[in-house]
């Protein structure tokens, strides 16, 4: 395998120059390496956008239930004044979700070249109930 001088910084111009002096068996394993690394690396993201979906398509159990419990009292108009602004806080936070989630389903859509609408189906979020 030859030696490669290389400057401390390198740069895309850098590395093609590094790149073109190799032989093409070892062009091949470096193209068979960068491709690994980019599936891999691939996965990760895809990964962590799912994850980030999965976080904010519920509130945490405890928390659900105070918000249906507060919901169900501002219906019935028996919410204090405490509790409406505890409920206008959670909403806050629901939206906020709704908001992460949906920025992590664009670019995860983006990402396998697909609408928001079919990646939801093909996720299964469709038949889910929303965060409130």
């Amino acid at each position: 395998m030859p030696t490669i001088e290389a400057p401390v910084q390198l740069n895309v111009e850098h590395l093609l120059t590094a790149v073109k002096q190799l032989a093409p068996e070892e062009l091949q394993a470096f193209m068979k390496e960068l491709l690994a690394w980019q599936q891999q690396n691939a996965a990760a993201e895809e990964a962590a956008l799912l994850a980030i979906v999965e976080e904010n398509s519920r509130l945490p159990d405890k928390t659900q239930r105070r918000f249906e419990t507060l919901r169900r009292k501002l219906q019935a108009e028996t919410a204090t004044e405490s509790e409406v602004a505890e409920l206008q806080k959670l909403w806050q936070r629901v939206e906020q979700m709704n908001v992460t989630r949906l920025e992590a389903l664009v670019k995860l859509a983006d990402r396998r070249g697909t609408d928001i609408k079919t990646l939801m189906g093909e996720l299964g979020l469709d038949k889910k109930p929303d965060v409130f």
